[in-house]
């Protein structure tokens, strides 16, 4: 769940695989908008009724992951964990329709800065997507995970994540098989 853009995985039989998640991308938008009739439409569709209706959308929520105060859509209140559920619900259910079946577990990367507070908020909005269970992996171990098939067992690697909000950077250690 990117700041800008959010992008998935699925793993089977120890391969791992890129999921298109739109027509000519891997990643989609993140971004959330209420409907006139108070539904909440993520990706696409969020981004063109943000164009007509900038009010109505929420860009860059993940910034103020955490943070109490609602954000105010079309006129009423969303905590920011209501509108990162809605953005991982459709995330899954297009992974869903692609895979064919719902994902058994669910992991989701996260900034390395992030403490348990807004961890646990991360949480919170995955149980609210129908995952009560979730791993949960800071962004440059998920880097080193995509990574793992050029990285040798043992190897101590520097990266670093620049993305649309935070930049991490962590050295990571690799094992064979690398473990969550």
């Amino acid at each position: 769940l990117g700041t800008t853009y959010t992008a998935a995985a699925v793993r089977r039989d120890c391969t791992v695989r890129v999921v298109q998640l739109t027509g000519d991308s891997q990643a989609m938008p993140s971004v959330v908008a209420v409907r006139d009739d108070g539904e909440l439409i993520a990706g696409e569709a969020a981004e063109r009724r943000a164009r007509t209706h900038p009010a109505r959308a929420a860009r860059e929520f993940k910034r103020r992951f955490g943070d109490p105060a609602p954000m105010v859509l079309g006129g009423r209140a969303f905590p920011v964990e209501d509108l990162t559920a809605r953005l991982l619900t459709e995330v899954i259910d297009r992974t869903t329709a692609i895979e064919g079946s719902r994902p058994d577990r669910l992991a989701l990367a996260h900034p390395a800065s992030w403490g348990p507070f807004r961890c646990d908020a991360l949480r919170a909005a995955a149980a609210r997507a129908g995952y009560d269970e979730v791993t949960l992996v800071p962004e440059p171990v998920a880097a080193a995970l995509a990574n793992q098939d050029r990285l040798p067992a043992g190897a101590l690697v520097a990266v670093y994540d620049l993305g649309g909000g935070t930049f991490d950077a962590a050295v990571v250690r690799t094992t064979d098989p690398i473990e969550l």
